[in-house]
């Protein structure tokens, strides 16, 4: 098919933002929506070179593969490698063993349903995963392998009614879509039927076989509302948007837009995307897509702290110059050289790359991380999530499918000890002070009774698609107050979660009042120390062994969230920093006694909960 220099363009509008977006840089809390752009190019291009082949009676699948095979494969293995070889410098045993598991998915292109087993894309802990963006190639790869065969079909038996087919499976995929972003929000975000919709757009402009709109005042319009729409996605959408759903119409539709008006002719838009630095950037894209999240997550697991503006700028362009050096020295020595590789050599290279990246992935997973590599490190271990589920059994501490019909009741007094009937209302972050209590029971005085749900923080009508039963249960807290006779409410939950999901001052606010119209004290407790990575982890990057009694790492929030926080809380209502109680800021103990105090990055081990609850936990005597 003829050049389109726009595209190219478009490429760079797709892959800045998500660069940025994963930088955090310029506020582009949007900016994933650009690997959406990415696929209805994608759709696009293939589509076209497909059908139009077909149509000449001149397409093989050989020929298609090992097209897939040049594009895609050498700057891929390339990048496996040397994110291998960082991250056997890097990571840690389990981490490694982890990253063996997610290199074997994507060299089998079935990342996205790794990842999507693993962990949420979003998640604080997938900053640490140094191929999570390898899921949308796995799921244009599964688009791959689908529908050449589909075409194929649909031109032998439906004698190239291609829209016949395309139009319904298309409007499936997206209904699906929209069912499922509030049905299986992880699942609608990875999975190829819900994401079909989006690259088959593309596909329908190339199997629509249109010549575009020949009118210039019709392109104008068509690219200016499609750049227009990427745009808006891009500075309003957030993590806690729906998507994909309808939410992604709107920068796959402008995509669409911009693609379908240049097929016309040029336009204003088409001239700036055109232009040298949009058609640079473009042209590099793929490679800079997968160059710069590794550098990130291996540069954020290392440090284990929020990375500052000054260093994701260096990261940002480091990934730039060698996604430059990629796309000269890796990807167009493959494509359409002067003297190009011959096809035996491709195949004959991608069976030898995908043997190198399957064995190094295979020992890594069965030696249970390259243990070797840190032989200290299973000497001192963290106290692990079993030690937690102290945290309040079955009925008191809930989680997922679970509902605040399923709460204990009476059974969820962690203290009877006369005294005001206290509740302890939060997330697993006013759990995690459950085993203190328990094993300082006689020194609490007062009856505690728990209401926790597991990534619900406590805030009247806040409302999250990646946990549906936590706005009832929060509002459920106000009965419970009445039907116990709650005298005192204990607020406490991981108050970053809440803020990064747009938590505002004035509903924190509204929730204690509300609670202080009820006639109970409040006392609130701020955000707990967090630190940038597993504890055990910090700790054998330190240089730790069996027989040193502390460790001390940087807490990643520091006073400014408590101070945030603090300033939100009405007047009469108590506030509880513990930072200010259990650091020295900027720093914080994870390990005292020669015991560790957090299991993970933030929530208090047994031993932790004691420590916590004896320094600043309301109605513990203390002398």
């Amino acid at each position: 098919m003829k050049y389109r220099p726009d595209i190219d363009g478009l490429r760079a509008v797709a892959v800045i933002p998500v660069v940025l977006f994963h930088a955090h840089l310029f506020w582009m809390s949007g900016g994933f929506v650009g690997v959406d752009v990415f696929f209805v190019i994608s759709g696009f291009l293939i589509c076209s070179v497909i059908v139009e082949e077909i149509r000449r009676n001149a397409f093989s699948i050989i020929n298609f593969y090992e097209r897939r095979c040049r594009r895609i494969l050498p700057a891929l293995f390339t990048m496996f490698f040397v994110t291998a070889l960082m991250g056997s410098v890097v990571l840690m045993p389990p981490d490694m063993q982890a990253f063996g598991k997610s290199l074997l998915s994507s060299l089998l292109f079935v990342s996205n349903v790794y990842f999507w087993k693993d962990s949420g894309y979003f998640d604080g802990s997938a900053e640490f995963k140094p191929l999570l963006h390898t899921w949308s190639l796995s799921v244009e790869e599964q688009f791959y392998v689908i529908v050449p065969y589909l075409l194929v079909a649909i031109a032998v038996f439906l004698r190239k009614r291609f829209l016949t087919v395309l139009i319904p499976l298309t409007l499936g995929s997206f209904a699906l879509s929209i069912w499922a972003v509030s049905h299986a929000p992880n699942g609608a975000f990875y999975l190829l039927p819900t994401r079909f919709w989006e690259i088959m757009l593309g596909g329908l402009i190339a199997a629509g076989a249109s010549s575009g709109p020949s009118r210039r005042w019709v392109r104008e319009l068509c690219s200016a509302i499609g750049l227009a729409a990427i745009a808006f996605a891009i500075v309003s959408y957030s993590d806690e948007t729906p998507f994909p759903g309808l939410t992604a119409l709107a920068p796959c539709g402008g995509a669409a837009l911009i693609i379908y008006a240049g097929l016309g002719g040029g336009s204003t838009v088409a001239r700036l995307l055109s232009t040298t630095p949009f058609t640079f950037v473009g042209k590099i894209s793929y490679s800079w897509y997968l160059w710069h999240w590794p550098l990130f997550a291996l540069y954020r697991y290392r440090v284990a702290r929020e990375v500052s503006l000054s260093e994701s700028a260096v990261l940002v362009s480091l990934g730039f110059v060698l996604a430059i050096l990629s796309w000269h020295f890796v990807e167009k020595p493959f494509r359409k050289a002067v003297n190009p590789i011959g096809s035996r050599a491709i195949f004959r290279g991608t069976f030898a790359g995908a043997l190198a990246t399957a064995g190094f992935a295979g020992t890594a997973v069965a030696t249970e991380g390259l243990p070797f590599r840190y032989p200290r490190f299973h000497m001192v271990s963290a106290p692990g999530e079993d030690e937690y589920d102290a945290a309040g059994g079955e009925n008191c501490f809930l989680g997922d499918p679970q509902t605040h019909a399923d709460w204990g009741g009476e059974t969820c007094f962690v203290t009877k000890n006369g005294g005001p009937k206290v509740l302890l209302w939060g997330d697993s972050f006013a759990a995690h002070y459950v085993p203190g209590l328990r094993d300082h029971a006689d020194k609490v005085k007062a009856s505690i009774l728990q209401y926790t749900l597991s990534g619900c923080p406590p805030v009247l009508g806040f409302d999250t698609l990646s946990n549906p039963p936590c706005r009832a249960f929060n509002d459920n807290a106000l009965r419970i107050v009445e039907q116990f006779g709650i005298e005192a409410v204990v607020v406490s939950g991981r108050w970053d979660y809440a803020f990064k999901r747009h938590v505002t001052p004035e509903q924190i606010k509204a929730s204690l009042s509300r609670l202080r119209e009820l006639g109970v004290d409040v006392y609130v407790i701020g955000q707990s120390p967090m630190f940038g990575n597993q504890v055990q982890v910090l700790f054998a990057q330190a240089g730790g062994s069996i027989d040193m009694p502390e460790g001390w790492g940087y807490v990643i929030f520091g006073n400014d969230l408590n101070h945030w926080l603090a300033a939100a809380v009405p007047s009469g209502i108590h506030f509880i920093d513990p930072l200010a109680r259990m650091c020295h800021l900027p720093t914080c103990p994870y390990r005292l006694e020669g015991t560790f105090m957090m299991w993970d990055q933030g929530h208090y081990s047994v031993h932790g909960s004691g420590q916590a609850v004896k320094s600043y936990f309301p109605y513990f005597e203390r002398r």
